[in-house]
């Protein structure tokens, strides 16, 4: 199953050198040799998500119209969701919106700066410590500094102690002293998002068997370099550093298929999406990328 969980946003302030990719592409083989195999991978299970996702998802299949506000979708899910054994289109929309104001607040881990109040996290109201991460957590362990956006109502500005005329600049954060400084209020917008369902598949049977007639295809009649590069991604990722004809042609017999799920359908040169593939009498769900022009 694919978990999909709502996660705090945390902006990292630390400029990260990343570099690129520098692999051709890559492909994946799992056997999915079952109509439950092939419904676990095109789906996601109810029981996987967090709390508020699940209950979103649960309320839209009851039919209830749940709603949540947020200033992005708690979920977004990309494929049908399993509720009790049927499966369910989830969608969402946005029925209302409103303007709230927005603090930034910028943890400096090792300050230069010592001077000023400081107050223990644990002493802190608990609109603040709503705000900022928590003590044991890796946010606060690593050293990099950090962000993080907290929207503050009139109320919760007037409790708390570091936003809107602050009364501490340093905050205990259990061995380490950090500066925390302030920007805004900004104007930030949340949204109501309404969640409904729709049945797509009472069973396992009845989604795999609409899956293989719509997408499953036979990769055969393989050179033997194409060959190699598919066994080798049997049960696992297999990552292909270089470009090769073996690899443009087995991009291109993918991009020729239909796949289950596309990631960018709309960019002709790029393959990457998650497809139904039978393999020596096996059928594989398949994952594949690459640019089949060979610009990685």
């Amino acid at each position: 199953m694919h978990r999909r969980s709502a996660l705090l946003t945390v902006l990292v302030l630390l400029l990260i050198g990343l570099s690129g990719c520098s692999a051709a592409g890559s492909l994946s083989m799992h056997p999915a040799p079952n109509a439950t195999a092939i419904a676990d991978h095109a789906s996601i299970d109810v029981s996987d998500l967090d709390d508020e996702p699940s209950r979103l998802v649960r309320g839209a299949v009851a039919g209830s119209g749940p709603t949540a506000e947020a200033d992005h979708p708690p979920i977004t899910p990309d494929r049908p969701i399993a509720v009790d054994g049927t499966y369910y289109n989830v969608t969402w929309s946005a029925v209302d919106s409103r303007a709230v104001p927005q603090f930034v607040l910028t943890l400096e881990k090792d300050p230069t700066n010592t001077t000023g109040d400081s107050i223990a996290y644990g002493d802190l109201p608990a609109v603040d410590r709503r705000a900022l991460p928590d003590p044991g957590s890796e946010l606060i362990a690593a050293d990099e500094t950090i962000a993080t956006q907290a929207v503050y109502n009139e109320s919760e500005q007037a409790a708390s102690v570091l936003v809107s005329g602050p009364r501490y600049e340093l905050v205990e954060f259990e061995d380490r002293t950090i500066r925390v400084t302030v920007d805004g209020p900004s104007p930030k917008t949340l949204y109501t998002y309404r969640y409904d369902a729709s049945p797509v598949a009472d069973s396992s049977a009845e989604l795999a068997t609409r899956l293989e007639a719509d997408s499953l295809f036979a990769l055969t009649n393989l050179t033997e370099p194409e060959r190699k590069i598919v066994e080798q991604a049997i049960g696992d990722t297999h990552y292909v550093e270089d470009e090769s004809d073996a690899w443009t042609r087995l991009l291109e017999r993918f991009d020729a298929a239909e796949p289950v799920y596309a990631v960018d359908p709309d960019d002709p040169d790029y393959v990457d999406g998650e497809y139904l593939v039978r393999y020596d009498g096996t059928i594989y769900w398949a994952e594949i990328s690459g640019y089949t022009g060979g610009d990685a």
